[in-house]
This record gives structure tokens, sequence and C-alpha cells, in this order.
């Protein structure tokens, strides 16, 4: 399969995939590949780790996930392994981030943490503060959300 197919490929699935029994048909005209060099070429990325996961996306306000909230940590190094780990293990975390800290922000490490309501995220940043031994924290709750969208990279 040439270069060509293969971008268009990753350029059809930054997309929303049709809801339709053969989802790579209208890709199968495009690239002139059969739909099932197409799987398997999906597969090939997979394993080169170019493509990471293939799922579906929810909607989590309405399964019931109504606060989200940017923890920002202040982390020293000594510490930073350890909060990882126990941010990477809780399930309701969904990005783990260590940054750089700036003259007047001191935070070095950034979670971003879902719940039901804002007392549930609170328990999670609290347990993870805990068991970390981190007190110097942030809670930063979202307010509104103006725009937010998977990003979709030119290949």
């Amino acid at each position: 399969m040439g270069k060509g197919a293969i971008r268009k490929i990753l350029e059809f699935l930054q997309e929303d995939l049709p809801l339709e029994s053969s989802p790579y048909r209208s890709l199968s005209l495009r690239t002139g590949a059969s739909e099932d060099e197409i799987v398997r070429q999906i597969k090939v990325l997979n394993k080169r780790k170019i493509i990471r996961r293939f799922g579906a996306i929810l909607n989590h306000h309405k399964i019931g996930f109504k606060a989200n909230c940017m923890c920002v940590w202040q982390v020293p190094k000594a510490k930073i392994t350890r909060a990882a780990r126990l941010a990477r293990a809780e399930k309701f975390i969904t990005h783990c981030y260590l940054r750089n800290t700036q003259k007047r922000w001191p935070y070095n490490f950034y979670t971003m943490v879902h719940g039901r309501n804002r007392a549930e995220c609170e328990k999670i940043i609290k347990s993870i503060s805990k068991f970390a031994g981190i007190k110097n924290y942030q809670m930063l709750f979202t307010l509104k959300e103006f725009k937010k969208v998977s990003p979709k990279y030119t290949v």
C-alpha cells in the first residue's frame, strides 16, 4: 500500500467513522484498496504505535459525569514518580502531565479529574494528596466549556 493511501487512512481515522455496516467502504473507493487491506493496514499502524487506540468517545455529561477539575500540584522532584503512579492508577483521571514551573506559578504537575459531582472530584484529589504526601495544590473546576474537539493532524 502506498504512502498516499496510508495518509488517506490516517486522515479518515481522525474523523467520526460512519455508523454503517461497512465503515471503510468509502475509504476503499478513495484509495483503491480493498476493505480487508485497509483493516490490515490499520493493524500494522497500531502495531507500530502510530495509532495508539481505537474506540468510541462517550459524552461524559450525558452518562452522569458533570464535574471536571484541572488540579495543579506543586510536587517536589523526589515525589513525582509516586504522584504519577497514583494519578495513572485513578480511573477518573484522564490526563496527567509534568510541566515546567514559572516565576509566579509553582505548579509542575497537572491532572484532569472527572466526577459525577464536585465532591467526588475533591475526594479523588484529597486521596492523591494524602498518599503522595503533597499538600500544595489548587483545584480549578470547569465553569463553562467553550471548545472540546479531538486534535486532527496533517500527515
